[in-house]
C-alpha cells in the first residue's frame, strides 16, 4: 500500500522540475531531427547524378489529355513530374523544379510506377533504371 501511495505522490509532485528538464531537451531533440532531415535530403538528391552519364536532354511540358484540362497525357515508358507537369529523359529521377521524385507510366501495362523502380510491381516489365550498361 505504501508503494502505491508514493507512486501516486511521485506523480502528483515536481512537476516543475521535470518540465523545465526535459522541455530543453525535446526542443534541442527536435531540431536535430530537422537538421538531420534536411542534411539527407540534400543527400539524396544531390547525389543522384555523380556516376551516371549526365543529360544533356531539357524537361519539356507535358501535352494536355484530350477533353478536360487537368490531366495530363504522359506517354509510357518516360518519366514525368505530374505536380509541374514536365516530361523527363529516360533515367531521371528527381523534378528539377520542385526536387520530387518523378513517375512513369509502365510501357506493357500502364501501372504508375516511380522513376527509381527498376521494374513494374504489376507485370514485371524492366523500366530500364537498373540498366548493367549504365551502372559500369
Amino acid at each position: 500500500m505504501d508503494l502505491i501511495r508514493d507512486v501516486a505522490d511521485w506523480l502528483a509532485t515536481g512537476w516543475g522540475d521535470r518540465l523545465g528538464l526535459f522541455f530543453p531537451l525535446a526542443v534541442a531533440g527536435l531540431l536535430g531531427l530537422y537538421v538531420l532531415w534536411l542534411v539527407i535530403g540534400y543527400l539524396r538528391v544531390s547525389q543522384v547524378g555523380v556516376a551516371e552519364k549526365a543529360s544533356t536532354e531539357p524537361a519539356v511540358a507535358l501535352p494536355e489529355a484530350a477533353g478536360t484540362g487537368d490531366e495530363i497525357a504522359a506517354p509510357r515508358g518516360v518519366p514525368y513530374c505530374a505536380f509541374d507537369r514536365l516530361q523527363y529523359p529516360i533515367g531521371a529521377r528527381f523534378c528539377t523544379q520542385c526536387e520530387r521524385d518523378l513517375t512513369l507510366d509502365c510501357a506493357n501495362c500502364g501501372a504508375t510506377l516511380s522513376a527509381g523502380d527498376a521494374s513494374c510491381y504489376r507485370c514485371g516489365t524492366r523500366t530500364g533504371v537498373a540498366d548493367p550498361a549504365l551502372l559500369s
